[in-house]
């Protein structure tokens, strides 16, 4: 393209100021409104000016918008990742994704997208002084991941909320909120990108490849599962949604129509802009064959509604092809103006246009980066995070670690700081990484450290006789055996091929069963990885007396366990948000089956897992007790109100995360496909005294009662509505309510989360 050629010598001129003077333009005038300030800077684009700002959404460092000197417009960076933590080089490494939904912590989800967005302004503030622009050099995140996790062997469901469309759905709500800032302020902090739009929870490689894999889906669970958490983002604020790689049912999302205009624009009220992924556009054509050429696919993404192009590349740009078809008359003028209007809406509303001065978020410093508050910050939602599965004997918390005088640290993740991170984090210092290693063993009087496998998670390199000889020669107390994955086995891209633990680390656990004497060797296990892997022996065993989930908990992980295990026994432990299986052959399907009635997640499957969705153990215990409604008959449309009172009956301080199901059971049962049961409501309570007790309540939003009927929408029926509180398999309390009169209709799409 022309414009890289002038690339320096137009930020030269305007860095020294001597472009013309344009403070006088109307889109620069600071009283005047945000639409009438973006209709001025459209109208003073030429046609070709537009396709150069809508083409350049990032994926390499020259894929940046070029600058506009006759406006003083400088380039703009739109490709910035900030799933958790701001993936630039010195940034604090906050836990995965998936960790953020284990805490079932709203409030602190949202405080580490905030967290995330000071970060990235941070680096952005430095890059605009010096000039600079590129990858991860702006601030539109693309994020979060609001995906749902429907399969263990996807690759990415550590980058989710976990399987649950309410759960991710709040979620969604609190991180872009975060992200962004208060909704009054006149600057957003950075903007917020939801995505993969739509239905794009796998494969990424195996047996099929996500960039031309044909999603086929039925309306009904289109609507019911994939749909609500992306409704939710929406009318959150968010200013961009991703369209993503996959086909559904036949048409690829980036060129669909139906799903970008109809459904996001028109049923759901989003108008902000749309991201393709990364080289989407061409594979509607190279990957999908949807259409015979490049620059059909250009135009046809354009038409459904795609309004900025991510690419690897300038020869995978399709949008630059939009050049030749304007001259041709294929695309006309105003399409142009209305797919960009989006974009410099959200560069206006970030600040760009206005004085720097003006905005406080200019000021923000790289001091912020490795504070002691963000540091904190991730230590506490580290330690939130982490699942206790199994806790035999009360083996934990080690009030008194001298008791075990020789302590065997065993396994490819008992000090591995870059697996344990996972995928898109953060480049983070190796002077803030802790390990279960580094935390832990100045905890004990003695302790050894054998990895096992020599090459890491992947655990080929694995010398059996040679661990199995040395468990034989020495006596341990205790040995803290840490498994798992890490982006080396899952990740974007990579499928795991089973649930197995990977290779030779399921050979290891069972050789360590096999040797110790459990008289002797108390065996707490930790599990790192972003889904579940199988360890039904491990549950089963009386050898291992703990379990416990830690996700990818990244630099705060090895310190965040240290105090989840070691000392006072206050218990903040989260809660798993998604199922757990006992082995991949009770699921319904494989991974490229998306008939979600057949028994995939909590919502649908019959068969009991190892571990439920929303399962979680704690060092105390807890009473539910005197469950009441405000009404136990409500008309279709009624919003309902739920009591009920929780005390602490164990002996230690702990958290509580209170869960809420609802079971729908229609007078009219044939009307429609229904969940089994669905999260309606939840909270964390934290550091509840024992013998203290909640009086909690929450009001049940009347979309919350709906189920979707085929060619009506979203209605409210005549049903019988069964509360379960706390557990949807065995519920600590229970309650009816019903529902009887005429149908109420509550809309085409629904996000079932609201705040």
């Amino acid at each position: 393209m022309t414009w890289f050629f002038l690339f320096f010598l137009s930020i030269g001129l305007i860095k020294e100021g001597k472009c013309r003077d344009n403070e006088d333009f109307p889109f620069r005038n600071i009283s005047l409104d945000w639409s009438i300030r973006v209709d001025d800077l459209i109208s003073r684009l030429t046609p070709h000016e537009i396709i150069d700002q809508m083409a350049y959404g990032g994926g390499w460092n020259d894929g940046v918008t070029p600058p506009i000197p006759r406006l003083n417009i400088l380039p703009y960076s739109w490709g910035t990742e900030c799933l958790r933590g701001d993936i630039s080089e010195n940034s604090t490494g906050f836990p995965q994704a998936i960790n953020l939904a284990s805490t079932w912590n709203k409030q602190l989800v949202k405080s580490i997208a905030n967290a995330t967005a000071y970060e990235v302004h941070a680096h952005y503030n430095v890059y605009r002084r010096e000039g600079l622009y590129g990858v991860h050099r702006g601030l539109s995140c693309f994020s979060p991941v609001i995906n749902i996790m429907r399969h263990p062997l996807w690759g990415r469901n550590q980058e989710t909320y976990g399987e649950c469309p309410y759960l991710s759905g709040m979620f969604a709500i609190y991180f872009v909120h975060g992200l962004q800032g208060p909704l009054s302020a006149r600057y957003l902090n950075t903007n917020a990108g939801c995505k993969h739009f739509d239905a794009h929870n796998g494969p990424e490689n195996i047996p099929l490849s996500r960039f031309s894999f044909n999603v086929q889906i039925s309306e009904f669970d289109w609507r019911s599962t994939f749909l609500p958490a992306f409704h939710a983002c929406v009318n959150a604020g968010s200013y961009g949604i991703m369209c993503s790689y996959n086909s559904i049912n036949g048409i690829p999302s980036c060129a669909n129509n139906r799903l970008l205009t109809d459904i996001l624009r028109r049923g759901m009220n989003f108008t902000g802009y749309i991201v393709s992924d990364d080289d989407a556009l061409v594979f509607i054509n190279i990957e999908h064959h949807y259409v015979n050429t490049n620059e059909e696919a250009a135009i046809i993404a354009l038409e459904a509604g795609v309004n900025l192009e991510l690419a690897d590349s300038p020869d995978a740009t399709m949008f630059e092809l939009l050049h030749k078809a304007y001259d041709e008359g294929k695309i006309n003028h105003q399409i142009l103006i209305e797919r960009v209007k989006p974009l410099m809406y959200t560069r206006m509303r970030l600040g760009e246009f206005d004085p720097i001065e003006m905005n406080d978020y200019n000021k923000i410093s790289m001091d912020i980066i490795q504070s002691d508050l963000h540091r904190n910050l991730a230590r506490q939602i580290t330690l939130q995070s982490f699942v206790l599965l199994k806790n035999q004997e009360n083996l934990l918390p080690i009030h008194n670690p001298n008791r075990f005088s020789n302590v065997l640290f065993l396994g490819p993740m008992s000090n591995n700081p870059i697996q344990q991170y996972g995928d898109y984090s953060p480049i983070v210092d190796p002077y803030y990484v802790t390990t279960p290693l580094s935390s832990l063993q100045d905890c004990f009087l003695n302790t050894s450290y054998n990895e096992a496998c020599l090459d890491g998670t992947r655990c080929l390199n694995y010398n059996q006789t040679d661990i199995i000889n040395y468990l034989k020669i020495n006596v341990f107390d205790l040995i803290i055996l840490s498994l798992g994955t890490g982006q080396a086995i899952e990740g974007e891209g990579n499928d795991r091929v089973s649930m197995n633990l990977p290779n030779n680390q399921s050979q290891l656990l069972e050789d360590v069963l096999n040797t110790i004497n459990s008289n002797k060797t108390k065996i707490l296990l930790l599990i790192i990885s972003g889904a579940p892997v199988d360890i039904q022996l491990a549950e089963e065993s009386n050898q291992i007396q703990a379990i416990v989930q830690l996700g990818f908990g990244a630099q705060e992980l090895g310190e965040a366990l240290k105090m989840a295990i070691i000392g006072d026994g206050i218990s903040k432990f989260g809660r798993l948000p998604y199922t757990w299986p006992n082995k991949l052959s009770d699921l319904p399907g494989d991974i490229t089956r998306y008939d979600m009635t057949s028994g995939f997640t909590y919502r649908y499957s019959n068969v009991e897992p190892l571990y439920r969705f929303g399962y979680g153990l704690s060092y105390s215990s807890f009473f539910y007790y005197d469950l009441s409604f405000n009404a136990t008959n409500i008309k279709p449309g009624d919003g309902l109100t739920i009591y009920f009172n929780i005390k602490n009956i164990g002996q230690r301080i702990s958290d509580e995360v209170i869960e809420i199901y609802l079971s729908i059971h229609l007078k009219n049962t044939s009307l429609a496909n229904v969940s089994l049961a669905q999260l309606v409501d939840f909270e964390r309570i934290s550091d509840i005294n024992p013998a203290e007790i909640i009086l909690y309540q929450t009001i049940i939003k009347p979309e919350q009662m709906a189920v979707y009927i085929d060619g009506k929408g979203f209605l409210i029926l005549p049903a019988t509505l069964e509360f379960k509180i706390g557990n949807f398999i065995e519920p600590y309390l229970s309650g009816d309510v019903i529902i009887d009169g005429d149908s109420y209709y509550v809309g085409q799409y629904i996000s079932y989360a609201s705040i």
